[in-house]
């Protein structure tokens, strides 16, 4: 990014979150502040806290304060600050995003609904009275009904496992012909579908409200998927930066409706993300720490547990737990911008800062 952003008073409340006495599994009684608004990081070995810490402390603590209906008998830690000023906690996990082929990348991120809005806008559509419920591959009347929408039909064979073929009536396309005969640009619906993500992003190019999204996705690395892609079909780490993507797109939306009435459009959210640059290629890592960075001039604080160097290099604020794993973690190493726990003389992490920020 070129600087950090700069660290609120250290001696304020206001602008800090709060544990004291953390004490899960192997956390010894910590005591852990992290800034609002900023990238905070939490380094550390393998097996030295960090997960007890994000899932078993902080992430109980934050629902508490922001959620009515959450309650806990046995809070693992002594007294917590600050929480009040977050709206929302949310867990952005590698767990799918959907898991039946009817779910895709289309409907995660709500571009779908525009999209049937926009064929039910073109002439032909209108002349024949369509609206946007018949584009959808969910309900009668557009969907091909051979294939009930799925484009695919399931075969089960004795002895062998169950097998799925394309439709031999819609050739994968899931909707029917009538349906089909409806383009926009000179593309069926069906045809959109099948295409990836960049190439939509270019051919709604003239519809915002469909492209930005897309282009976010297409930003991340994402792009080669295709839009009706079913989302089982998705690995951990492409789910995970869908749902990275799409609370990016919501916030900014939202922000935007807010400006335009008027409104307050500060909404400070928290999110805890576990280890996202698992399996992704250099140039990928590049395009998540961006999109970390976007979440956090959205005004939201994120907290990231990571062992890639380029990615706690790029934190505003280290939390580093250890000094080794089991019964010999548990503790706050140290704490502070990454050059200062680069400094740090017992930091297992502190080396390899050194040499990424050429200390």
């Amino acid at each position: 990014r070129g600087e950090r952003r700069p660290l609120p008073a250290a001696k304020k409340k206001e602008g800090w979150l709060t544990i004291d006495g953390a004490h899960a599994n192997n956390l010894r009684n910590i005591s852990v502040s992290i800034p609002i608004g900023r990238l905070t990081v939490i380094t550390g070995v393998s097996g030295s806290g960090k997960s007890t810490f994000m899932h078993s402390v902080l992430c109980p603590v934050a629902k508490l304060a922001t959620s009515k209906t959450t309650k806990i008998t046995d809070k693992p830690w002594k007294s917590a600050h600050g929480f009040d000023q977050i709206t929302a906690v949310h867990e952005v996990d590698q767990s799918p995003i959907g898991k039946t082929s009817r779910s895709c990348p289309a409907t995660y991120v709500g571009v779908l609904d525009d999209i049937r809005k926009l064929y039910a806008q073109v002439p032909a559509a209108r002349a024949r009275g369509y609206d946007a419920g018949r584009f959808s591959f969910n309900t009668d009347g557009g969907r091909c009904e051979a294939c009930q929408g799925n484009g695919e039909i399931k075969v089960e064979m004795n002895f062998l496992p169950t097998t799925r073929v394309p439709c031999e009536v819609c050739h994968g396309l899931r909707f029917n012909s009538y349906t089909l005969e409806i383009d926009f640009n000179g593309k069926n619906i069906g045809q959109v579908l099948r295409m990836s993500i960049t190439e939509a992003a270019e051919f709604f190019a003239s519809q915002p409200r469909i492209a930005r999204p897309l282009q976010l996705l297409a930003d991340t690395g994402v792009g080669y998927l295709q839009l009706g892609q079913p989302s089982p079909t998705l690995s951990g780490g492409e789910a995970q930066r869908m749902k990275l993507v799409t609370e990016l797109s919501v916030g900014q939306g939202k922000t935007i409706t807010q400006k335009l009435r008027g409104l307050k459009t500060e909404k400070r959210n928290l999110y805890l993300i576990e280890e996202p640059t698992i399996g992704l290629h250099m140039s990928d890592v590049c395009r998540l720490i961006d999109v970390l960075h976007r979440l956090v001039d959205e005004g939201h604080t994120v907290v990231v547990i990571e062992h890639h160097p380029d990615v706690f290099a790029e934190a505003d604020y280290l939390i580093d737990i250890g000094p080794e794993a089991g019964a010999e973690g548990g503790q706050l190493v140290a704490s502070g911008t990454p050059e200062q726990v680069a400094k740090h003389k017992t930091s297992v992490t502190a080396p390899f800062l050194r040499q990424v920020l050429d200390l």
